[in-house]
Order: C-alpha cells, then sequence, then structure tokens
C-alpha cells in the first residue's frame, strides 16, 4: 500500500481451524519413580496438509520467500493457541530426507514392515488370547528372519532418535509411529531375540499420553500375547513389562483391561516366581505391578487400583517380594529403593499390614533404612512404606520399639532438602503418633519435633506437605497438648496460617 506495509492478511488462518483436533497432553513435570504428568490441558491441533497450505498460500499470495513464509506460519498459528507439536515444519517442495530424524525413522520402520509383509515367505498366523469373558482373535503377517533384521533395525533406530530428542515424540505419534510398532511386535512374535528393540522403542513412545491414546485393544493384546507366549524369555518379559508399564501410567482404563480383562497380574506374579534371580525381567515386572495400583488419571470417575493391589496380594506376590529384598538383586541401593515402592504400593489394608509384620517386613525397612540413610532413594521408599504400614496400629508400636522413629528422624537430618522424602517421613511419623501417646513421646524425645517443623516450614509449597504436616501435628498434640508450647516456640503456628490462608475450604 501507500506506507510500503503489507497487505493485512485475510482470516484465513482462523478459517482453517475448523478442522482442527483437540489434543490432550499433559503438563511437563519432572519424572519421578511414578508418572506424574497428572493435569492435562486441551488445546487446538491442525492436519500437516493445513499447514503446508498456510505456507504455500504466504509464498503465492503474500509474496514471501520460502524461511519467511514457514516462520509467519508457525508464528500465526501459534499466536491462535495451536499446538504445532504433530506438524514437520518443512520448506515447500522439500525432499524427505529434510524431515526430522525420528520421522525418517519411522519411515524405515515402515517401510520394513511393508516390504517383510510383501515377502513371498510372509505367512499369516492369528493369535487367539483370552480376554475378559471371551477371546480376542489378533490376524497378522509373520515375519521370515531375513526380514526381521530389517525390522529390528528399523526399530532400534527410532529408538535411539526418540532418547535423542524426546521433542520429537509427539512427532512421530501423529505419523503412525504406535501402529508401526505394534504391527512390528506381532510380526516378531515367533522371533523371541528380535522382539525386545521392538518393545522397548515401544514403552519408550508410549511415554507420551496421545501414545498412549493410540495404543487400543490390539496393542494391549498384542503386549499381554507376548508375555503369555514368551514366559520363558527374560529379555523379551523385561521389554514387554516396560511397555505394560508406560501404556498403564496416567491411564485408569488401560490399567483394569490389563488386569481385570487381559489377566496381566497373574502373568506378573508367574514371572516373579520364574526369575527371582533375573534381575531386570524381575523389577520390570515390579514396575508394571506398581502401575497396575496407580489412582492418577483425573479423566477417571473411579480407580481401582486399590483392588489391583488386593488382588496381587492374593496371587501371593508378597513373600515373593520379601524373598527378593533380601536376595542378591538388591545390593544396590537403587534396586532396594524400587522394592520398597513395590511393597508400599501393595500396603492397602489393615489385614496386609499385619501380614507384612508377620513376615517381618517392619524389621526389613527399619534396618535398611539404617543401612542405607545416606541415599535419598532408599530413605524415601523406606519412609514411605513405613507411612504405608503404619496405618495398623500394632505396626505403630513395633516400629518406634523397633528404633525405626529414630531412623527416620535421621534420614530427615540428611536430606533437608529433598521434598519428596521429607514429606513421606512426615506423614510415617504422623501415622505412628495417631492414638498413640507414647510413640508422641518417643518421637519428641527423639528429636522430632524440630525435625518436622523444619520440614514443613522449608517445603510448604511442595502439595502433600500442605497436608501431611498439619495432620501429623493434628495427631501429636490430639493427646498430647504438653507438646503445644514446644511447637509454637518452634515457630509452627506462621506455616499452618499461611497454609490455612492459601486454602479458602481450611
Amino acid at each position: 500500500d501507500a506506507f510500503g506495509c503489507r497487505p493485512t492478511r485475510p482470516d484465513c488462518l482462523r478459517s482453517r481451524l475448523a478442522s482442527f483436533i483437540m489434543g490432550l497432553r499433559p503438563d511437563n513435570q519432572s519424572f519421578a519413580n511414578r508418572d506424574e504428568k497428572q493435569m492435562a490441558a486441551v488445546y487446538a491441533r491442525i492436519s500437516q496438509d493445513t499447514f503446508d497450505q498456510a505456507v504455500q498460500e504466504n509464498i503465492d499470495e503474500f509474496e514471501m520467500e520460502p524461511e519467511e513464509a514457514l516462520a509467519d506460519a508457525v508464528s500465526q498459528f501459534e499466536s491462535q493457541g495451536v499446538n504445532l507439536d504433530n506438524i514437520v515444519k518443512r520448506l515447500p517442495g522439500a525432499g524427505a530426507e529434510a524431515d526430522p530424524p525420528a520421522m525418517q525413522a519411522v519411515r524405515t520402520l515402515q517401510d520394513a514392515i511393508t516390504a517383510a509383509s510383501e515377502s513371498d515367505d510372509a505367512e499369516d498366523e492369528t493369535l487367539e488370547e483370552k480376554f475378559g469373558s471371551g477371546s480376542m482373535k489378533l490376524t497378522f503377517f509373520k515375519c521370515d528372519p531375513s526380514m526381521a533384521v530389517h525390522v529390528t533395525e528399523a526399530a532400534a533406530n527410532l529408538r535411539a532418535e526418540c532418547q535423542r530428542d524426546k521433542a520429537q515424540l509427539a512427532l512421530i505419534v501423529h505419523n503412525g509411529a504406535v501402529d508401526a510398532l505394534v504391527s512390528s511386535a506381532l510380526a516378531l512374535i515367533g522371533s523371541p531375540s528380535a522382539l525386545p528393540p521392538v518393545l522397548e522403542c515401544l514403552a519408550i513412545v508410549l511415554s507420551d499420553a496421545e501414545a498412549r491414546e493410540q495404543l487400543g485393544i490390539r496393542g494391549l493384546c498384542a503386549l499381554v500375547g507376548i508375555v503369555r507366549r514368551h514366559g520363558d524369555a527374560p529379555a523379551v518379559l523385561t521389554a514387554a513389562y516396560h511397555a505394560a508399564r508406560a501404556a498403564m501410567l496416567v491411564h485408569e482404563t488401560h490399567r483394569q483391561q490389563f488386569v481385570g480383562m487381559a489377566g496381566l497380574l497373574k502373568e506378573i506374579v508367574k514371572t516373579m516366581r520364574a526369575f527371582p534371580d533375573a534381575k531386570d525381567t524381575f523389577f520390570a515386572a515390579c514396575g508394571a505391578l506398581r502401575a497396575t495400583t496407580l489412582s492418577d488419571d483425573l479423566r477417571a470417575r473411579t480407580s481401582k487400583g486399590l483392588e489391583h493391589a488386593k488382588a496381587a496380594v492374593e496371587l501371593q506376590v508378597l513373600p515373593l517380594l520379601l524373598a527378593a529384598a533380601r536376595s542378591p538383586i538388591c545390593n544396590t541401593e537403587a534396586s532396594l529403593a524400587e522394592l520398597l515402592a513395590t511393597l508400599s504400593r501393595l500396603t492397602v489394608t489393615d489385614q496386609i499390614c499385619s501380614d507384612l509384620a508377620k513376615m517381618d517386613a517392619l524389621s526389613l525397612a527399619v534396618t535398611e533404612l539404617g543401612n542405607h540413610m545416606t541415599d535419598a532413594g532408599v530413605a524415601k521408599q523406606a519412609c514411605f512404606f513405613l507411612a504405608a504400614i503404619s496405618g495398623n496400629d500394632q505396626c505403630k508400636g513395633s516400629i518406634v520399639g523397633g528404633n525405626g522413629h529414630v531412623a527416620i528422624i535421621q534420614a530427615m537430618l540428611l536430606h533437608p532438602n529433598n521434598a519428596g522424602m521429607q514429606t513421606d517421613a512426615v506423614s510415617a511419623l504422623g501415622n505412628m503418633c495417631l492414638r498413640m501417646p507414647t510413640n508422641c513421646e518417643a518421637i519428641a524425645e527423639a528429636g522430632g519435633l524440630p525435625a518436622i517443623v523444619q520440614a514443613f516450614t522449608q517445603h510448604i509449597g511442595h502439595a502433600r506437605m500442605q497436608s501431611k504436616a498439619p495432620l501429623t501435628l493434628r495427631n501429636m498434640v490430639g493427646r498430647n497438648q504438653e507438646l503445644i508450647p514446644t511447637l509454637l516456640e518452634l515457630g509452627v503456628e506462621a506455616p499452618l496460617r499461611e497454609v490455612m490462608g492459601a486454602h479458602a475450604d481450611g
């Protein structure tokens, strides 16, 4: 125009949003022993064709250079709240070699599967698996050994690219990665040596929330079928349990299907019995077991994590876990922490607490906490377990009688900056205090009051601490009001009032 400005753009991009799809993806939070990606954001998505048309329109109608046209399209869509994680941001006419490496790896895998299915030696096969009250039939082609090598190599390459740049996960998920990996696993079901790379790649891809939505009944049955068919192959079981665990994180429907319909818990217990000394396989089974007990999917009205934990206990998994805790496979702090975490997830009823006490689990936890107190991971999981089992009144007295409270307080002093560990420690002490005045006195004499107040004050921004610390303080003084002056002198009133002020409902 007369002022040398670019003509006003028509609202063409907004009009294209009529074809958007809604994405449900978790907020990015730090990874811990469990998936904490529980909060989800809803946003608009567009197709690759819509994006490519917008770039081409910038070139044709606004006479932009290709690079400028691409940057402008990205800016315009993002300014309107469109998430472009699923879009390949490429220039018009660019070849496939210009795409991100992970996208190229997906295409290579898809091409390998297609070539294998068209091979003269490819055979159709049917896998029939028990599913609920009926059965599920999966029909697929069986890959011959020569083609299996190409499929495995392609899956391994895709896995490497995903590990190198996890930002590409959303991109490959929207370009058929999940279906390609499930098809690859089924095609290789008769080749146990070729399966692990495919299943490990699937486990990584399923760490993406939208990938889990694409797994479907077919993928779920494929995983359980592989576990059943290869119950004597530890490498296959390890990879399959990693994938199953990833599929169940923040996904209540998958958990209920794996446990209630596909019978995964029975397979997990079988694996633990069959491979008590195979460290990787045993702990992969532990990870899948823990995932069945979670209650982290806010989309679900109810969770069956508690029922799954009780079902696992009924299958006699506790003796297997305690035997493993006393065996050479727990020769590292990480292994011990994982086993304690698994026991904690199963400690859900008073009867289970009593059973664990009879199996000498209390002394095991207190002893290992004392032996590995300097390791934050072991300290956290030991406190988590003691917090869970101290819901039983008899266990409360036994823990204090065995100086478990002293070990917890010492661990708190050693790891003051670990919010998770401090919260679990405060929770454990609080549970021990409930209806137990003598325990309150013992904890106070061991220096527990300053440790609790310090943890509360320092980690008041931690959501769980805001509930656990006040509950612990209430239990401490409910029947021991003589402790109130000491707590006030330690400055506990200020954080309590801060929490009260932050929550309108008190």
